[in-house]
C-alpha cells in the first residue's frame, strides 16, 4: 500500500487521516484516487506532456476571446496524443479512450477545489 501524504512547501508532511481532520479529505482523497488511476495507465513522459497540454488548452475558460483558435490547437494536440498512444502501445487500442475519460474526472477535481 502506498503512503498517501501531502508535503507542503514548508516541508511539513500530512497523512490523509490528518488532512481529513483539517477538512481537506474529500478533495485530497479524490486527488489521490485520480493520480492512482492515471498512474495505472503508465504513460510515458511524452504522453503525459501531451495530455497535460490538452488539459491546459481549453476553449471554455472564462474570458477566452478566440475560442476557435484554441479549439483548433486542442484538436491538434489530441491528434498528436492519439498518434503517440497508438504508436507506443499499438495492441492496447482502448488506452487513448481511457485517457480521454480522465478529462471529466479532472473537471470534477477542479470543481471540488473551487468549493474549498
Amino acid at each position: 500500500v502506498k503512503e498517501q501524504t501531502v508535503t507542503f512547501m514548508s516541508r511539513t508532511r500530512y497523512g490523509l487521516e490528518e488532512l481529513w481532520a483539517m477538512g481537506m479529505g474529500d478533495l485530497l482523497g479524490a486527488m489521490f484516487d485520480f493520480s492512482e488511476k492515471l498512474s495505472a495507465l503508465e504513460l510515458s513522459d511524452e504522453e503525459l506532456g501531451l495530455f497535460t497540454a490538452v488539459v491546459l488548452v481549453s476553449a471554455d475558460r472564462s474570458g477566452m476571446e478566440d475560442t476557435a483558435s484554441v479549439e483548433q490547437l486542442q484538436e491538434t494536440l489530441l491528434r498528436a496524443l492519439r498518434a503517440l498512444v497508438l504508436k507506443t502501445r499499438p495492441a492496447e487500442t482502448s488506452r487513448f479512450t481511457k485517457l480521454l475519460l480522465k478529462l471529466p474526472d479532472l473537471r470534477t477535481l477542479n470543481n471540488l477545489h473551487s468549493e474549498k
